[in-house]
């Protein structure tokens, strides 16, 4: 009998898999429930963009061709949006593709990459994957990132540093003033990726990414049509950079990479922008609202710039499992600093006043 245990690379039984929401179908099957609430994986609760819905009736006369290899007309479409070349432009499935090929082509086994913790926790397996590593740098006491300790982390053998803003999964955003003086201070042979995957909810004062690459070659932002595009089944990222690291990363990026389906869905919904301001518009309106009872019910919780948001609730694996009993789903993390929250999607108005009906009958208990 194969003993694949004993095949493997040193590192790899260390590791855990990444954990997503809990689907609905498997609660229904554990505990009989119906009309679950799934608010623990940050989608858009009100849908995909109508015309890249219609769009998709395109594909079914090319379901038994190949896509377009190097996403030719969505990379034209991302690439008028951001007033940027197309040769500027890279896809992926999603953007965890995005961060492996970015892995892939710059990080070795002896160098790492640097994040916030907490953070997006890919960072670091797809890291370890490859056989090198990410080290977690601490934020501040309100889960803000601080950038003194992510320069003070940075040494000759730091190959990225990995910056989600606005971050998940606390929400936070950092402002365009800061980040300059961080990058104005730091080595242009550290690459720095801006995780911009909710970046569509933001207000207020944060980074033109775009705008910055400018000033600095070493500078690129990651998007992804999975959040307010609400088109998280269909797997579509892009990653905006200098042609020259564009280019090397096509060297290891496979062919047909990203769908047809995906492509051409993505390529109108990045036209149609009245749709992402009416998602946004909807998802401020949810926010407020959960805001004002969390703070009916005397919880803390931290002002978020996204479509999710922290709350603490003592115990936080206990909510989260008598939450599941109510029927709905939100996200535990665990770890030392998060171990009292859980992380809760902004869902629909019905959505929402079901969490919160649910959270005070637990809270109660």
């Amino acid at each position: 009998m194969t003993d694949y245990k004993s095949l493997v690379w040193d590192g790899l039984l260390d590791l855990s898999a990444y954990v997503p929401g809990k689907p609905v179908k498997e609660l229904e099957r554990e505990l009989g429930l119906k009309n679950i609430v799934k608010l623990a994986s940050n989608e858009n609760p009100y849908g995909a963009s109508k015309k890249a819905v219609d769009a998709l009736k395109e594909y079914e006369k090319d379901i038994t061709r190949y896509p377009i290899g190097d996403s030719f007309y969505l990379r034209q479409e991302i690439a008028a949006f951001h007033n940027v070349d197309i040769d500027n432009i890279v896809c992926g499935a999603g953007s965890d593709e995005i961060i492996q090929l970015l892995y892939m082509a710059f990080l070795t086994s002896d160098t790492h990459a640097l994040a916030p913790s907490p953070s997006f926790s890919e960072y670091e397996l797809l890291a370890r994957g490859l056989k090198s590593s990410c080290k977690w740098v601490e934020t501040n006491d309100d889960f803000t990132t601080n950038f003194e300790n992510i320069l003070n982390a940075v040494n000759e053998k730091t190959r990225f540093i990995m910056l989600a803003n606005p971050n998940n999964p606390t929400g936070t955003l950092f402002s365009s003033a800061e980040f300059i003086s961080f990058m104005d201070r730091l080595s242009s042979q550290v690459l720095v990726v801006l995780d911009e995957a909710y970046i569509e909810f933001a207000e207020g004062d944060y980074p033109d990414a775009i705008s910055l690459m400018k000033k600095y070659n070493n500078l690129m932002t990651m998007r992804t049509f999975s959040k307010a595009y609400g088109l998280a089944s269909i797997r579509c990222g892009y990653l905006v950079a200098d042609k020259e690291c564009i280019s090397l990363i096509n060297r290891i990026r496979p062919p047909f990479n990203v769908n047809s389906a995906a492509q051409i869905m993505c390529a109108e919904a990045i036209k149609d922008q009245d749709h992402i301001k009416n998602v946004v518009a909807l998802n401020k309106q949810g926010k407020e609202y959960i805001y004002n009872e969390v703070k009916k019910l005397g919880l803390e919780y931290v002002a978020t710039h996204t479509n999710f948001m922290l709350i603490k609730v003592g115990n936080g694996k206990k909510v989260f499992d008598d939450m599941l009993k109510e029927g709905v789903i939100v996200r535990f993390l665990g770890g030392d600093r998060l171990k009292e929250y859980i992380r809760v999607s902004i869902g629909t108005d019905k959505e929402n006043e079901v969490f919160i009906n649910a959270l005070k009958k637990v809270l109660n208990k």
